[in-house]
């Protein structure tokens, strides 16, 4: 299993994962901790297999999409993690 290192914001990621979203290659789902690599002031450093870091992407630029007007506003911080969270992972190189 091939795994690549990602910065990418806390805030989106944690979202992610309390949905059990976050699964190993079994489809069982696995938590945060299981790959986060280090954790800094906004951002993790997360290691995912190709799936896991294009199934955050997908997430991610769906959550993008959406916005704050089909959110709600006080949504407005996930929504901006995600879109940062989408544009870290499209700069690494994962594609949509």
């Amino acid at each position: 299993m091939d795994t690549k290192t990602y910065r990418i914001p806390k805030s989106f990621v944690s979202d992610h994962a309390a949905r059990a979203c976050i699964v190993d290659d079994n489809m069982e789902v696995i938590k945060l901790n299981a790959i986060v690599v280090r954790e800094l002031k906004k951002h993790f450093i997360v290691t995912l297999t190709a799936s896991q870091a294009h199934e955050l992407l997908s997430d991610a630029t769906y959550y993008t999409e959406l916005g704050v007007g089909e959110l709600g506003w006080e949504m407005g911080g996930l929504v901006a993690s995600a879109r940062a969270t989408r544009d870290a992972l499209v700069k690494a190189g994962v594609s949509q």
